[in-house]
């Protein structure tokens, strides 16, 4: 490659790259005016905060980032450009979106403003009239007409008209002078509406099928492989109870039972080549006591849908009622158990409705009692792990 097209390459790729790591600019312009100095200060407004009621809105931009760097300083200095390419002097912020929210980055959106102390604020619309029956005072003489959607000791939320486009806005209680509700039993369940909890106790009951995850010893014979195979599948019923402790997250309780058995013809030599021949039989129960915590994916109120994720913590018990060649034993045992679960419900009214899981759980067996004798499994520990496939009616109350 000669010179010539080597300082072509790189132009190229210098030019790519400035393009790729400047922030990304989307704009609608309803009105230009002579663009402004970049000397000329552009006012911020953010998100809730009211801007002057005399402010023309002269369109909208929204800045988000490039490939390259997107700290906070550099978004809102385009979109101060981007202001001033138009002629505007303000930036009402609408809605800012921090890095971890939907991107990795800063993400604006924003009214671009005219402040001209000689524009004269709108005349109310109609809608304006007929919704809008409050009103704020936030300085002598300028009365803003609104309605009030929020209130507590520090703030006052509220929605008002400005040039014509509904707005909202959040001002501390110290900066108002004074403020009128005209429903306040409107407002009071409006706030109750919001902060209420869908339900108080959810009771579920499930059924289904369940694997079990533990290996099978690779020196079995394959007779005997078919039989443990057959023994790590079965049915699990299980019950729970979970306590709203807001719209988004639960505490509760969970129970579930694992049973399996199987029964088979075999022979045997033992290690001293002693012949032996009969009933081979397994009887297992594992029991799953936990604690539970979740947090719901979605879950807006009145829709049918509801899908939870939780975590699972408690005891593990098995037991095992067996028969080798006419001699019967038990064994039992304990430990520390552990799940996930991800459960969909469908609900047929406000109080009922059916569902379907899916969960693992989980703990590992190193000792255990044989006819209530101790004895420590080494290295030949039992797998409690298990895959469980549900369905079930749960009750909202």
């Amino acid at each position: 490659m000669n010179n010539r097209w080597k300082l072509v390459f790189q132009a190229v790729i210098l030019v790519l790259c400035f393009a790729s790591c400047s922030p990304i600019v989307h704009k609608n312009i309803s009105k230009r005016l002579p663009p402004l100095d970049e000397t000329k200060n552009v006012v911020i407004y953010d998100v809730g905060v009211m801007p002057p009621k005399n402010a023309e809105v002269l369109g909208s931009v929204m800045v988000e980032n490039g490939l390259g760097r997107c700290d906070w300083e550099r978004i809102l200095k385009k979109a101060q450009e981007t202001a001033r390419s138009v002629g505007g002097n303000g930036l009402e912020i609408l809605e800012h979106a921090y890095p971890g929210d939907i991107d990795l980055c800063h993400i604006i959106v924003a009214h671009i403003l005219n402040i001209d102390p000689n524009n004269k604020p709108a005349e109310p619309s109609e809608f304006a009239k007929q919704n809008f029956h409050d009103y704020v005072v936030l300085t002598e003489g300028d009365t803003t007409r609104c309605m009030i959607t929020d209130e507590n000791q520090q703030m006052l939320c509220f929605v008002y008209e400005g040039q014509g486009l509904v707005r909202r806005a959040q001002v501390e209680k110290q900066k108002i002078l004074a403020y009128h509700i005209d429903d306040p039993v409107a407002l009071a369940d409006l706030q109750y509406q919001r902060t209420k909890k869908d339900f108080t106790v959810r009771f579920g009951f499930d059924g289904g099928y369940t694997f079990r995850t533990a290996r099978i010893p690779s020196d079995a014979s394959s007779d005997y492989k078919d039989y443990l195979r057959k023994l790590k599948r079965g049915p699990v019923a299980g019950a729970d109870v979970r306590f709203n402790v807001d719209n988004m997250y639960t505490l509760g309780l969970h129970y579930s039972r694992f049973m399996s058995n199987n029964s088979a013809y075999f022979y045997a030599y033992d290690e001293n080549e002693n012949y032996y021949e009969g009933i081979v039989s397994d009887d297992h129960v594992i029991n799953f006591y936990a604690f539970s915590f979740g947090g719901y994916g979605f879950n807006r109120k009145n829709e049918k849908h509801r899908l939870l994720i939780e975590y699972l913590i408690g005891l593990m018990t098995y037991y095992d009622y067996a028969e080798e060649f006419g001699y019967k034993y038990n064994v039992k045992g304990a430990t520390l158990g552990m799940g996930v679960a991800l459960d969909y419900d469908y609900m047929l009214s406000k109080h009922i409705g059916i569902g379907a899981g899916f969960s693992y759980c989980g703990g590992l067996l190193s000792k255990v009692y044989v006819n209530n004798a101790e004895e420590d499994l080494g290295q030949n520990k039992i797998g409690l792990g298990r895959i469980n496939l549900t369905a079930g009616v749960r009750f909202y109350l």
